[in-house]
């Protein structure tokens, strides 16, 4: 046999306990509907069974035992110290104030440290979201966002729904809904779907 099948299929049974602790937190069908999540946007096979689906991620996926352990709260940070994580992802908010659907793509080395965020965000690797300086309120997160990889967000502001953040960007000043935005300082590259190039 493959070692690397060997491999997955050693770490699938060493995730079934844990399925016990994702059932435990899995109030109102919270953590199903966010594991469903990454399993539409990740390339991999979707199982009806939540059961498979869970191992499968759980798994495979050390971005989505992230975001897994930061539901459990305090049983999380327990768990934590037995399994291997995406390294340096450092969540500085209660779950209560990030909303269903958050996905991490290949979440290594962010900082998120929002006021809220909403339904269905993306973040990517090296992001940062908090403060502009020492004091102040933090950004507020609409839903359907997109943050790219090694954007940095900062400062009391708001992101509007459905607004993607390129690579990059250093926004520190609101962005209104239905937009790409890119460069630093951030400009509006696409507003409505029409390409423009406007500041914030």
């Amino acid at each position: 046999m493959n070692i690397n099948i060997l491999t997955a299929r050693i770490k699938c049974l060493l995730s079934i306990p844990f399925y016990l602790i994702f059932l435990a937190h899995n109030k109102n069908g919270f953590l199903e509907e966010e594991l469903r999540r990454w399993e539409e946007l990740l390339p991999v096979v979707k199982y009806k069974s939540t059961f498979i689906a869970f191992i499968r991620m759980f798994a495979l996926f050390p971005e989505y035992r992230n975001v897994l352990f930061f539901r459990c709260g305090s049983v999380g940070k327990l768990m934590q110290s037995f399994t291997p994580c995406a390294r340096d992802v450092n969540f500085i908010v209660e779950s209560r104030n990030v909303n269903k659907g958050l996905v991490l793509q290949h979440g290594y080395s962010c900082m998120l440290w929002p006021e809220k965020i909403g339904d269905n965000c993306q973040i990517w690797h090296h992001v940062t979201i908090g403060r502009a300086s020492g004091k102040g309120n933090r950004p507020k997160i609409g839903d359907n966002v997109k943050i790219c990889t090694g954007a940095i967000v900062l400062g009391d502001i708001t992101v509007g729904d459905n607004v993607t953040i390129a690579a990059g960007s250093v926004v520190v000043k609101s962005v209104p809904d239905n937009c790409v935005v890119a460069g630093n300082p951030a400009r509006i590259k696409k507003k409505n779907g029409e390409k423009v190039d406007f500041p914030l």
